[in-house]
């Protein structure tokens, strides 16, 4: 029987979100398969067939579907991947995904990162997802000059630089102010050791807008309905006493998901019944309560999910589901887990601006605010370094009287 495909397209998200894929994937093979479906629906196909996915490669990308995809481009190679993963979910034990850990560096560029990223890590104190990008962005650059014949800083020149700012210049815009912002950085720090001369001033200049509007926040009765349904469905999913006890810890605590995955057992006093950690985005340490249902859901997934015999060390409260048992990524997403609680719940998906775990944040901030609580205790539950960075993002609300504004930080 011949399966439809926007169903086929809707299964296969559901299976890379429970095989824990990192978000980058998930999101790299959703945008081919949404090709792909286009593909079809221009030729009034609308279930899958295995012949479309050959023509789609060999009109779209000039490729085949084939194994062995060494010689082809890094375009090439995810299109591939994507489809078969679309035939088969299982597929994804057979390859592997071309990353920028990958891409090698010589000595010379390697010693230049390394020092770069220690300048701001181990002196800036940026946080690990910022240093993260910052060394993408910078081993994409170097692999750039390579390519170009410049293997020492002192021969780059400003026809070699335009010629990669030319290269971007179609890309999103999103990703060109990154990449702008990430090159200025790149060329201080190298003018400041004496390797260039102020080539940051050939950067454009470019503004990132925070447009002010109001945040996803769940209503209270929502709130308690999506966590309800989502405990409902703990031994129906994989991983769903895990996923219902970090939920429920940032729905409570307001803590970010970054610092739900980083929790260590160390960062909790079950004889006082509170947690303390570094935020990983502000580098503070902060003491808040556990609540009897967070320590509850905790100790459910230890006794009846958590794997006793983990790979590497074991300090780590949360760790994946499935082989490797290994920490959490930062990549997480529990998007997928809250839309099907929403559905559940009667809740269109429409209603909120953005649905994620910082809906849970922006919700307790709120309750917060209406309950009249001082901005001093607000910005000491959310982990915010002082009180005036909790008031950028307050605003009064004539009907409640307040609503709350909180920095978009998804790591």
């Amino acid at each position: 029987m011949k399966q439809n495909l926007t169903e086929l397209i809707y299964l296969r998200e559901e299976e890379a979100m429970n095989l824990e894929l990192s978000l980058n994937m998930v999101n790299t093979m959703k945008r081919y398969w949404k090709e792909f479906k286009s593909y079809c629906l221009a030729k009034d196909i609308s279930y899958f067939d295995n012949n479309q996915i050959h023509l789609y490669l060999k009109d779209n990308y000039n490729c085949l579907l084939i194994n062995n995809t060494n010689n082809l481009s890094k375009k090439q190679k995810e299109v591939i991947k994507a489809m078969l993963l679309l035939i088969d979910i299982n597929n994804i034990s057979k390859y592997t995904v071309i990353t920028y850990k990958d891409i090698p560096l010589n000595d010379y560029y390697m010693n230049i990162l390394n020092n770069y990223l220690d300048f701001w890590q181990n002196i800036k104190n940026n946080s690990e997802s910022t240093i993260k990008k910052k060394k993408i962005f910078t081993i994409l650059f170097f692999n750039y000059l390579i390519d170009n014949n410049i293997n020492d800083l002192k021969e780059l020149n400003k026809e070699i630089l335009l010629k990669y700012l030319d290269n971007i210049k179609n890309d999103l815009l999103s990703k060109k102010i990154s990449i702008y912002w990430n090159l200025k950085s790149i060329f201080l720090y190298l003018n400041d050791i004496g390797l260039v001369n102020n080539f940051n001033l050939l950067i454009p200049i470019t503004k990132r807008y925070k447009q002010k509007k109001l945040p996803s926040c769940f209503t209270k009765e929502d709130s308690e309905a999506i966590i309800n349904a989502i405990k409902e469905e703990v031994n129906n999913t994989p991983a769903g006493y895990r996923n219902y006890a970090m939920l429920l810890m940032i729905m409570r605590l307001g803590i970010r998901k970054i610092d739900v995955i980083n929790l260590k057992w160390e960062n909790i006093n079950w004889e006082s019944n509170t947690i303390t950690f570094i935020q990983s985005k502000t580098k503070k340490i902060n003491t808040l309560p556990l609540p009897n249902d967070v320590g509850e859901a905790i100790i459910d997934y230890i006794k009846l999910e958590r794997p006793i015999k983990i790979r590497g060390n074991d300090d780590n409260v949360f760790i994946r589901a499935k082989y490797p048992l290994v920490k959490l990524d930062a990549s997480l997403s529990f998007n997928e887990v809250i839309k099907k609680a929403l559905i559940k719940c009667n809740i269109p998906l429409d209603k909120y601006n953005k649905i994620g775990t910082h809906s849970f944040r922006h919700s307790l901030a709120t309750e917060l605010i209406n309950e009249q609580v001082p901005v001093t205790i607000i910005a000491s539950i959310l982990g915010h370094n002082n009180d005036n960075s909790t008031k950028t993002y307050l605003e009064i609300n004539k009907k409640s009287l307040a609503l709350c504004f909180i920095e978009e930080d998804y790591e």
